[in-house]
């Protein structure tokens, strides 16, 4: 096995995404229980830079870095719901990676449907943000754009 080189940025720096890229597959709207919906995907990081990007931050993993909006066909935001855990911080921060090649993982949001009817579509923006201390510095990735369906 060889080891990979590793790309540190310096606590206050702004993160290189430059050669990273995101994609979102599978998603789509589930009925979790009567009147409960919940927003699936899976996530593909992928980091062609040839090293791992590691960065300083107070949150575990990148689901805690993705930014989902959702709008609906008047183009008004569809609620989301908290997601178990969402908001808390560690102590201090600790050295996150984005790995070099490409990692899937699987997403899950609760969203309020509201006054959504079976068949509406749904439009899904998908965004990972490499925090940063001064939004400024702040660097993102984004997905493609995509529709779902209300099921």
């Amino acid at each position: 096995m060889t080891n990979v080189p590793v790309i540190d940025t310096p606590s206050g720096g702004a993160v290189d995404l430059s050669k990273v890229s995101m994609t979102v597959s599978n998603a789509h709207i589930a009925k979790t229980a009567e009147n409960e919906y919940a927003l699936k995907f899976d996530y593909t990081v992928s980091n062609v830079a040839g090293a791992d990007i590691r960065f300083l931050c107070l949150y575990n993993n990148t689901d805690d870095l993705i930014q989902v909006n959702l709008t609906d066909q008047e183009d008004q935001a569809v609620i989301l719901g908290k997601r178990p855990m969402e908001g808390l911080t560690l102590t201090q921060p600790k050295p996150l990676r984005i790995r070099n090649g490409e990692a899937t993982r699987r997403y899950k949001v609760p969203i309020i449907v509201g006054s959504l009817k079976k068949g509406d579509p749904i439009s899904v923006r998908v965004r990972l943000h490499a925090p940063s201390r001064y939004d400024e510095l702040r660097t993102s990735v984004e997905a493609p754009l995509l529709q779902v369906l209300l099921p």
